[in-house]
């Protein structure tokens, strides 16, 4: 909407400048732009400040028809004007206000409309000035979202608009209780410039923000307020109105640009950081395959951008990592139903796209814990298999080694295992397999290593245990695997078992050694009877 006006406003300050037109612009165009304007805005079904333009537009085309006429300035008239003005003040209420701060500093053109207002021979123009004055101190806090929240481009030209229409309206106050006001006097730009980007900026306040477009047209018409109002004749009450309003709006708004261009700036580098976390979130041999393990490096790289995100939860596998909160954000994760759960709601609008990245991040990596735990995992117990223990045992190795925590090996069998398939058949040897693999499962904690070692075979690494407290340890899973049954076979299970290590382990070569004490230790618990557990 914005370019195709620059022709239309460079027209408009042409014929407000050159003398032989500036009387008929001031009678004739500071109406016909705020009529166009109201209509503009009523069909882009912006009521409020729609009907006010309008309102004011029809005002000025009754100033002008009284003045042309030569009739005297009747009550009668005036009512566009205050239903206008009552249209407009109901407008900017429904604006949402910060508190105050910076754009304090446009408080003592307030002040010096109530001065103005004061002045003797001002008649019914001083009602409109201490409305004014009231106008003023309403876009304060509506201007102050500019410097807090973020440069929006619609509130820019809406707060330019307005301050050039007031101004516009506290000089015409200061001429008219003076010598009079005199048609065709640069005051009318004012009004033209700003009904127009009061149409403007309601209109784009919902748009796109344009970083160089929006900018330049409000500073372009902060810095005509100076320009036009410093001439002769002009006095100098106005010419320091003017040049106050058109400072301190100046740079107001070029601070409000470069607080934008640092948040900006800020968030490329909370994306980068955020893009090189996810790419990150790769699991691998030498991490731990677990979807806490990714939730949490996940959230770590959320926090990024959201520094409030305290928790995160994929409920279809029940993984949640941090807390849950009652303000939460739902992640795309196909068909999963995903969290992120912030501490407080964010001040800011959630970047476009940051939710589908990291819900689409989240999802490839979790696939990948499942590929990684179908290769390393026995698919039949749950238990490492054969290339898991490669994959973990440099770990174990590397904690016993930092802490100088002893670790033990242990071999079990399941005795007479080749019985129980050839009479009751491979599904119940399977599900023999199953109970020994839950109970290892329960028997052992985060650091230790639970491996079916090949057939009816498994492996434990226990990591800070001797060999006594591995005996302990395998005494409790003989004790359960014997205590329960498995359908239909009438006795019960038996186990045996082999232990060596129970030191420091020096390297990967004394473990595989250790393993092989252990086999040998196995081997002699079968041979003299089963059923029992030998120390190498």
């Amino acid at each position: 909407m914005v370019p195709y006006g620059l022709g239309l406003l460079a027209l408009l300050l042409f014929l407000g400048v050159f003398p032989p037109t500036a009387p008929w612009s001031d009678r004739f165009l500071v109406p016909l732009v705020a009529l166009g304007g109201g209509l503009f805005l009523l069909g882009q079904r912006q009521a409020g400040w729609g009907l006010g333009l309008l309102l004011l537009g029809l005002g000025d085309l009754a100033w002008t028809w009284e003045e042309v006429r030569g009739l005297p300035r009747g009550l009668g008239l005036e009512f566009p004007y205050l239903f206008g003005y009552a249209a407009l003040t109901w407008s900017l209420l429904r604006l949402p206000p910060s508190p105050p701060r910076l754009s304090l500093l446009l408080l003592p053109l307030g002040l010096w409309g109530l001065a103005i207002a004061l002045r003797p021979g001002l008649g019914l123009d001083r009602i409109y000035i201490l409305w004014d004055a009231l106008l003023l101190l309403l876009i304060l806090p509506r201007l102050e979202p500019l410097f807090s929240q973020g440069f929006q481009g619609g509130r820019a030209l809406l707060g330019v608009g307005f301050l050039l229409f007031l101004v516009g309206d506290m000089a015409y106050a200061f001429l008219a209780a003076g010598e009079g006001y005199p048609t065709g006097h640069p005051v009318h730009l004012l009004w033209t410039l700003g009904y127009a980007f009061l149409a403007l900026g309601v209109a784009e306040a919902q748009g796109a923000n344009r970083p160089f477009l929006h900018p330049a047209l409000a500073l372009g018409g902060l810095f005509l307020m100076p320009a036009a109002l410093t001439q002769e004749p002009t006095p100098w009450g106005v010419r320091f109105l003017a040049l106050y309003g058109g400072l301190v709006g100046g740079l107001g708004l070029l601070y409000a640009v470069h607080l934008e261009w640092r948040r900006t700036e800020e968030q490329g580098k909370r994306w980068t950081h955020f893009l090189e976390a996810l790419a990150r979130l790769s699991p691998s041999v030498t991490q731990t395959l677990s979807p806490e393990a990714v939730l949490l490096g996940a959230l770590e790289a959320a926090r990024h951008l959201l520094p409030q995100a305290v928790g995160l939860e994929v409920r279809g596998r029940r993984g949640l990592v941090g807390e849950r909160t009652p303000h939460s954000l739902p992640i795309p994760l196909n068909g999963d139903s995903a969290y992120l759960f912030l501490k407080e709601p964010s001040p800011e609008s959630i970047p476009p796209g940051f939710l589908s990245l990291l819900g689409e991040r989240i999802k490839q990596v979790l696939k990948q814990v499942e590929w990684g735990t179908l290769a390393l995992t026995d698919p039949l117990t749950g238990l490492l298999n054969r290339r898991g223990l490669e994959a973990e045992l440099p770990k174990l190795l590397a904690l016993a080694r930092r802490y100088q925590a002893p670790v033990s090996v242990v071999l079990l069998d399941i005795d007479h295992f080749k019985r129980v398939n050839d009479t009751y058949g491979h599904p119940v040897g399977d599900e023999v397999l199953k109970l020994l693999g839950r109970i290892l499962q329960a028997s052992t904690r985060r650091e230790d290593l639970a491996v079916r070692y090949g057939g009816e075979e498994f492996l434990l690494l226990l990591y800070g245990a001797d060999r006594q407290a591995a005996k302990e340890v395998v005494e409790r899973i003989r004790y359960r695997f014997r205590t329960q049954r498995v359908e239909p076979i009438p006795y019960p299970l038996t186990l045996s078992a082999g232990i060596a290590g129970g030191e420091v382990p020096e390297g990967e070569e004394v473990l595989e050694e250790w393993i092989l004490r252990a086999d040998y230790a196995l081997l002699r618990a079968k041979e003299t009877g089963r059923d029992r557990v030998t120390l190498a």
